[in-house]
């Protein structure tokens, strides 16, 4: 699947996203409008649907809230899991085998830690390879 931005701070969120996530209208996120970003996991956070993706000029991987963008190639890539769990503050997750089926992997990706970016980084070469050949 594959994004456009269309918004690059708090402006392009409804109140709603901005009181879950703790955000101001005056945020701003380290993207580019109009740049096509891949996506590489998906998550609901409070209530909030959130895209996991590599800016540009970054080498690892956040979550950014999907109302900064518009969805322009809705093909989701073969060999993503899901996961829900109405109780959970994350309550739905979806992407690579370990996003969803390995405990921790999503909060140890948001720490950083050399393990999880090492998975991300394999998924993220199979995803890229992925949306080459399609």
């Amino acid at each position: 699947m594959r994004v456009k931005c269309i918004a690059i701070n708090g402006q392009g969120l409804n109140k709603f996203t901005l009181n879950n996530l703790g955000d101001a209208v005056k945020s701003e996120y380290p993207l580019k409008k109009n740049v096509v970003y891949t996506i590489y996991g998906q998550h609901i956070y409070k209530n909030v649907l959130s895209y996991l993706i590599i800016v540009t000029y970054e080498s690892l991987p956040s979550w950014y809230p999907a109302e900064l963008f518009e969805v322009v190639d809705y093909q989701v890539y073969l060999e993503w899991y899901y996961s829900y769990e109405p109780s959970s503050v994350i309550s739905a997750l979806w992407g690579y085998k370990e996003m969803v089926l390995t405990e921790n992997h999503h909060d140890d990706l948001i720490e950083r830690t050399d393990e999880a970016i090492e998975v991300f980084l394999k998924r993220k070469k199979e995803i890229d390879e992925f949306i080459e050949y399609t």
